[in-house]
């Protein structure tokens, strides 16, 4: 028997339920929040949460797309994993959305499906639920996924699970149990988690790098949510100061380093609403970029002719993003506090960041980018800031796929690790309401506020009746151009004017709010919405507020 040596817990064997090994595991690895829909197949692990109810919170939503989401959203803004359980066939099918964008967003989220019964799985005889190939179906949207057949290893495979999240680049996960395995009953050895040691960078290329950092006269640091996942945000500051680097990031990589520091140059990115940058400029004159935990997403940097220097050193935990979008120098794998820590103690910090000439130009480029977005988006940069001057510092923001989160993503400033979270590079729409609500259970104590278009609400627009059952409060901005608008704009700019299937007929979301018993308001100015969002942050209940944009975002002032 496993005895603990490497954790504060010892395991044990107890006579139980399948349902209630799951549920035992899951105490057993910290698990505190689990998002779900029971259903026929689950109602052995619900009766096990039955007990646990002072140590789990449950939080049970209205569709299984909507709980991914939810559980993306908490992890991301906890660091913890997010836990999720769905039926098996149409239920698990449901997640499948959600699952997809945790995957491309290299969050830690765990899903929980049941399957029918073990000799019924693929039999095709029609049992309920019945799934052709379940598990080959989440093998695309997860880093690994099982079926387990055997309640004696069931505690096993959630060992596995929550050791990729801490020692592999995270990626959902995805556990099938068979439906009579939930009811069955054995002896079960509940196995506590086990420490992993981060993944060791190669001492030879971390001496590489820190030479090369050294001997660099105009290095830049470019980050994404790899150095956050690894907690390196503080590593990251003190070497930026001291070698008097500037750092930009990946959309992903907002929050990692504080858009208020001398050094902070923004987000890098354009994605597909592009516009211009003095960064450009300025990335060709660079003579080394250090790439720390960022895959260069390819329809943000690749396919908008964004061009990095030719000395990239890049670190990253995961080998297959090593050059993958643009070649590196030099690669590092490991992990990236570890990595940072390495290359910190090998560079003196007497005279850094003393080049004075390329400190000013730093300092002009900051100047220049600002005025560059407000060039581009008066309306757009007026109301992000409106919105920004209401909020703490600390706030968290959810974006969805949508005009005024895109616009967001690149003029909104951020402070802080983990307050921004967006859709990824499967940017699937309807990710913001219930990612949303996932914030705000991990960060309860923090403002959590939706960016969200009126078609993206809708996607998931029913859990609002979550958000009222289990007291979950953010504060949601609902941008209504009654339109499909990213697309509609397409359409106006490179097709002529020649609209289809982009107008929405929508209902009346202050009223369809107020039907759930949520706090809703409509307002048609900056100065009405920057008021009715103080108001609304000062409320305990959820809150939307309709920001009626019939003629785009670009126009609202």
């Amino acid at each position: 028997m496993y005895d603990g040596a490497t954790s504060n817990l010892r395991c044990f064997m107890a006579l139980m339920t399948g349902g209630r090994a799951v549920v035992e595991s899951l105490k057993a690895h910290g698990v505190d929040t689990v998002f779900g829909i029971i259903s026929t197949h689950t109602m052995h692990i619900y009766d096990a949460l039955y007990d646990e109810q002072e140590s789990i919170r449950f939080i049970g939503g209205r569709h299984e797309h909507a709980l991914g989401f939810m559980a993306d959203g908490y992890s991301r803004v906890t660091g913890k994993p997010g836990v999720l359980f769905t039926s098996g066939g149409p239920g698990a099918a449901d997640s499948m959305g959600s699952m997809g964008e945790a995957y491309h967003a290299s969050s830690k989220v765990l899903q929980v499906t049941a399957n029918c019964e073990l000799e019924l799985i693929d039999s095709g005889k029609g049992a309920i639920h019945e799934a052709k190939d379940q598990l080959g179906m989440f093998r695309s949207v997860t880093g690994w996924n099982a079926l387990i057949d055997n309640l004696d290893s069931l505690p096993d495979y959630f060992l596995e699970a929550f050791q990729r999240f801490s020692s592999h680049r995270p990626r959902p996960v995805e556990l099938e149990v068979p439906t009579d395995l939930f009811e069955k009953r054995a002896d079960v050895e509940i196995l506590p988690p086990r420490d992993m040691a981060p993944a060791q960078p190669d001492e030879g290329r971390i001496e590489q790098a820190a030479k090369a950092l050294k001997e660099a006269k105009r290095p830049i640091i470019w980050v994404g949510r790899g150095v956050m996942l690894a907690e390196a945000t503080a590593e990251l500051r003190q070497l930026a100061e001291r070698l008097g680097a500037p750092v930009a990031s990946a959309t992903t990589g907002k929050g990692a380093f504080p858009d208020d520091h001398p050094l902070g140059l923004g987000v890098g990115e354009f994605g597909g609403m592009r516009g211009e940058s003095p960064l450009e400029d300025f990335l060709g004159k660079a003579d080394l970029m250090l790439l720390i935990g960022s895959s260069m997403a390819y329809h943000r940097t690749v396919q908008q002719g964004l061009k990095l220097p030719a000395n990239i050193v890049q670190i990253d935990i995961d080998p297959g993003e090593i050059g993958k979008n643009y070649p590196a120098s030099l690669g590092v794998v490991g992990d990236a506090k570890t990595a940072l820590g390495q290359i910190l103690s090998l560079i003196d910090s007497e005279g850094a960041g003393s080049n004075g000439g390329y400190a000013a130009e730093v300092a002009r480029l900051k100047e220049d980018l600002h005025r560059s977005l407000t060039a581009q988006y008066p309306n757009e940069m007026r109301t992000l800031e409106g919105i920004r001057g209401v909020l703490a510092r600390d706030a968290v923001v959810v974006g969805d796929a949508t005009v005024p989160n895109y616009r967001a993503s690149r003029c909104l400033p951020f402070y802080e690790p983990n307050t921004y979270l967006g859709p990824n590079s499967w940017a699937g729409l309807g990710f913001g309401f219930p990612a949303g609500l996932g914030a705000k259970v991990g960060a309860p104590e923090k403002q959590v506020v939706v960016i969200t278009g009126d078609g993206g609400f809708q996607y998931n627009i029913q859990e609002l009746g979550t958000a009222l059952q289990y007291g979950i409060s953010p504060v949601v901005l609902v941008f209504n151009d009654n339109a499909w608008g990213v697309l509609k704009g397409m359409q106006r700019d490179t097709f002529n004017g020649r609209y289809m299937g982009t107008e929405l007929r929508n209902p009346d979301f202050v009223k369809l709010a107020e039907a759930y018993g949520a706090g809703a308001s409509r307002v048609r100015s900056l100065d009405e919405l920057t008021k009715a969002l103080g108001d609304a942050l000062a409320s305990n209940v959820v809150h939307l507020i309709e920001v009626e944009t019939p003629d785009g975002f670009a126009s609202f002032r």
